[in-house]
Parts: structure tokens; C-alpha cells; sequence
């Protein structure tokens, strides 16, 4: 089949499209220029341009674009999404009930939602990897030394200046400002469950006091309302923020630990700050070296398997997570990855596998063989073709 693949300056394009030309389809790619995102009049016009003359029967796009699927259902074209962000507003915009979508999405809770709200095409698709990619890379000398450590993060803090819910915070009431407070406290000692979407659906007077500090409009048609945009752009944002912060002070405290973020680390002394690092190389040299590698999932992904717990096991490093439900059944904590449900857990954790290094390697061969196994790009896309071709 011809496949037109919407770049919208997404994690994976390279092993999307290498996964598609590798089952036998034609690709053919646009790009959406960044400056054109926020322009729906030039965006229309490129993307009109692009998907009519392409001569192609599918669009797919990482993550799911509205507007990608208006164009779909006018042209007769089916459109697949494979999302890997959360929060993601836009699956909740009118256009997701157009006949022409197939939504896959990495959370199966997120999946549920959907087709609670009469989504008829939306499946749980976990994310995966590219083997033959990952394998490729070598290590250098130099690399040992830039990149081992006995614990590592690679994660945004979502201390940025532009962080939404301290911008807000400041226009808040003292009692508002405290409940929300109290929330995020609870929240931030909780791990894999979410509390926070409920309460807030449930307190209306909280809700508007937080629109007249920060106003937001959504779509009409939205499938969702303000308490979503509320809990998961702003609270569950700054609850990762408290969380992180917290692990990086009381882990750094105890073991050589490297930290790799766009934010700033400089009040934690303990820490070894080391910036960002390229997606394709040299994060897998960071997950390949480090002998614990953390993760620590956005609360607003209330089930699924961050991508950056998959590239962590993809590449072979040992990986201790907070559970998440979607763990079970394709993973096995103890066997695949690590699980904890707090901070001293966590520590007690990695104290144990740092001093038991056969374990803790064994676990990391494991869950690497597996995803080669099960959660090969090409093995998922080949699923997703299988649906869409047959429903």
C-alpha cells in the first residue's frame, strides 16, 4: 500500500517508516514545518496539498493531529495515529469520531476513556523499538566514561519557566492555592494510581477559580472539559515536578547518580547534571552504561508504559519503574524490570541490585530478548496494518 507519513517532528520517524518499507508498503513523507503548527490556514493549505496529490490510501502521524484526520475523511483516506504523549487533548477533539481514524494508544486506560465516548476505532497498542538500530551502536572508551553511573535519569523536571501551574499559583487565592497543594501532596506519594482527574471533576468552584486565574478554551465539541485540561496540563505536571525533584535529592544522597534534563539541577549539589541527550545515540549509551536506570512516570499517564521505559529495556539496561498497570501481563516485575510503590522502596531497591550485579543483569537480558520478541516496530506496525486492512 502507499503510506503518507505526516512528520510533525515526533520521536521514531526513521524506525516508523523503515517498519512500513520493510512490510512491503511505499512510504512517502511531508513535514510539517514547525512554524506552520499554530498557522491553521497554512497548515490546511500545505497539508491539503500534500495528502491530495500523494496518490496515497493511508496517512499515519505519531500522535493524533485533528486536522490530519479532517483531511482523511474529506479525501476518503484512512488515517492511523500511534500515540505515545499524555496528556493529549487533541484525542479528545470532535474529529476523533471520524469513520476514517485508527487510534492506537500506549495506555489502555486512555483507550477505555475513548471508547467510552463512542470512539469507534481505538486500540491499545504498547510501544516498541528498533532492534537492528539500537544494536548498532557502539561504545567507546570516552562513553564509559561520559555515561556510566550506578544510577541514571533521563527526564524533564517540568521546572521550566513556561511550568503552567506555578504561573497560575500566583493568582490564586490562599484556600484554592492550598487544596491544590494538598492534591499534589497526596499525588506525589502515589504510584500508578491517579486521583487527581476525579477530584477535580468533582469541584467545580475549584475549576472555575482556576479558569479565572488561568483562563483555557476548549474546542467546542471537545469530548473533554476543563477539569482534564486543569488536572493534566497543570497538576499532574507539577506533581512530576515534585516527585523527580524529590527522588534526585534522596537518591543523589546516597549513590553516584547522573541526571540528564533540559531543567535545572543546580540546587541539588549531590547530583551530576549532564544536560540533554540525543534520542537516537547517545541515550542508549546512557541506558547500556547505567547500572540502575530510573523511571519515573507523568501522572497524567494513568496505565500505560512510558517510550522511555521501553528504550530503557530495549537497549538492555535494567530498569526500575513505578508500577503501572500496564506492566502486567506483557512484564514481569522481578524478572523483566523492577517495580517500586515509594521513594524508601525505591531506595531499598536500588541498594539491593547495585550489590547483586548477576540479578540485576540477568533481569536487564531478559527484558531486552523480550522486546525483541514482542515489541519490534515492525512486529507492532504489522498488527496495526492487520486491523486497519480487515475492520
Amino acid at each position: 500500500m502507499n503510506i503518507l507519513y505526516i512528520d510533525y517532528q515526533m520521536y521514531g520517524k526513521e524506525d516508523i517508516i523503515e517498519a512500513f518499507m520493510g512490510l512491503g508498503h511505499n512510504v512517502y513523507s511531508t513535514d510539517v514545518p514547525v512554524l506552520y503548527e499554530d498557522d491553521k490556514d497554512k497548515l490546511a493549505e500545505l497539508l491539503y496539498e500534500d495528502m491530495s496529490g500523494c496518490g496515497c490510501e493511508i496517512a499515519f502521524t505519531s500522535n493524533y493531529h485533528p486536522e490530519v484526520s479532517d483531511f482523511c475523511q474529506k479525501l476518503g483516506m484512512k488515517y492511523i495515529s500511534w500515540t505515545y504523549d499524555s496528556p493529549l487533548i487533541a484525542l479528545y477533539h470532535p474529529s476523533i469520531l471520524n469513520e476514517c481514524n485508527y487510534v492506537f494508544v500506549f495506555d489502555s486506560e486512555e483507550v477505555r476513556k475513548l471508547k467510552a465516548c463512542g470512539v469507534k476505532h481505538v486500540y491499545y497498542m504498547p510501544l516498541g523499538i528498533n532492534p537492528d538500530r539500537i544494536d548498532a551502536i557502539t561504545i567507546s572508551k570516552e562513553d564509559k566514561v561520559t555515561f556510566s553511573s550506578d544510577v541514571s535519569l533521563v527526564a524533564s523536571l517540568y521546572n521550566e519557566e513556561h511550568n503552567l501551574y506555578d504561573r497560575m499559583s500566583e493568582r490564586l487565592d490562599e484556600h484554592t492555592r492550598g487544596y491544590l497543594e494538598g492534591i499534589m501532596n497526596a499525588q506525589a506519594n502515589m504510584y500508578g494510581v491517579n486521583i487527581i482527574d476525579e477530584v477535580l471533576s468533582q469541584n467545580a468552584e475549584i475549576v472555575a477559580k482556576m479558569y479565572k486565574a488561568m483562563p483555557y478554551t476548549v474546542d467546542e465539541g471537545c469530548l473533554v472539559g476543563l477539569p482534564y485540561v486543569y488536572a493534566n496540563y497543570f497538576i499532574c505536571r507539577k506533581v512530576a515536578n515534585i516527585q523527580r525533584i524529590q527522588f534526585i535529592k534522596e537518591i543523589s544522597k546516597r549513590f553516584d547518580m547522573k541526571v540528564y534534563t533540559p531543567g535545572d539541577v543546580s540546587d541539588i549539589k549531590t547530583v551530576k547534571a549532564m544536560g540533554t541527550v540525543d534520542y537516537k545515540t547517545d541515550m542508549n549509551k546512557v541506558f547500556m552504561l547505567s547500572k540502575i536506570n530510573l523511571n519515573i512516570t507523568l501522572p497524567s499517564i494513568h496505565t500505560g508504559i512510558p517510550l522511555r521505559a521501553m528504550d530503557i529495556m530495549g537497549a538492555g539496561g535494567f530498569l526500575l519503574s513505578n508500577w503501572q498497570r500496564d506492566f502486567d501481563g506483557l512484564f514481569e516485575n522481578g524478572t523483566d524490570y523492577s517495580a517500586y510503590t515509594s521513594l524508601d522502596e525505591a531506595l531499598y531497591l536500588i541498594d539491593y541490585y547495585l550489590s547483586h550485579d548477576k540479578e540485576r543483569c540477568a533481569i536487564a537480558d531478559t527484558a531486552k530478548q523480550k522486546m525483541r520478541e514482542g515489541f519490534d516496530v515492525i512486529m507492532l506496525i504489522h498488527q496495526m496494518m492487520e486491523i486497519v486492512v480487515t475492520e
